[in-house]
């Protein structure tokens, strides 16, 4: 019965989500011509914006933004060397106290 209830509800499902072979008057197939056209229009007004644009503005903003990379790299770097130079020295510290530890006397025992 369940099998029977689950397959319905699919077949039902598929049925009611599936495509129509009609085709809505404002829904007409593209025309290559207009399409071709479309495209001649987007090509040019991108050849004109890109013609508009000054190359020295280019340069300053990729200048501007180099900076700014060279600047964010300079920061990791420091904070790197820092990082290391703590365990460097967390290492050391432990080391020192490790061989104080070492050569402490102990006490002898009294049996």
């Amino acid at each position: 019965m369940k099998g029977f209830l689950v397959a319905s509800l699919l077949t039902l499902s598929f049925l009611s989500y599936s495509q129509t072979d009609e085709v809505s008057a404002d829904k007409q197939p593209l025309n290559p011509d207009s399409l071709v056209q479309k495209t001649n229009v987007l090509k040019d007004s991108i050849s004109n914006k890109i013609s508009t644009i000054k190359p020295s503005d280019n340069y300053d903003d990729i200048d501007r933004n180099m900076r700014y990379i060279q600047e964010i790299q300079k920061e990791n770097d420091a904070k790197k060397k820092r990082s290391a130079m703590m365990r460097i020295l967390l290492g050391a510290g432990f080391l020192i106290i490790l061989i104080i530890g070492l050569r402490r006397k102990r006490k002898p025992k009294a049996d």
